[in-house]
């Protein structure tokens, strides 16, 4: 009989935070949108901040990202998850940097 393979509890728990992160970093964003599409225009002052919590969540979530694939490459599985939350922490901030590149 073999032995069970090792848990995938570390990277699988890297990679969930880091798309809880880039959830949680675009949903704000998301709400203030809404706000100034259907109740006042004024509201627009708020994407300042919720700009900046946009880029430093996915910067975040890069990170843990990342730290999840090392996980994974000393474990030699369970990819998936680190992937997922990598990839969508480099797109966050890369969809950050071209808006500031069209806006300026």
């Amino acid at each position: 009989m073999s032995t069970p393979a090792p848990p995938q509890l570390a990277q699988r728990a890297w990679g969930i935070a880091a798309v809880a992160i880039v959830v949680l970093s675009v949903l704000p964003t998301l709400l203030v949108l809404v706000l100034v599409a259907t109740v006042d225009e004024q509201y627009g002052w708020l994407l300042i901040l919720t700009f900046a919590l946009l880029v430093a969540g996915g910067s975040a979530a890069m990170l843990a990202g990342i730290v999840g694939l090392v996980f994974a490459g000393i474990r030699r599985r369970g990819f998936v998850w680190p992937a997922a939350g990598t990839v969508l922490g480099i797109a966050l901030v890369g969809a950050a940097s071209i808006i500031l590149a069209v806006g300026s």
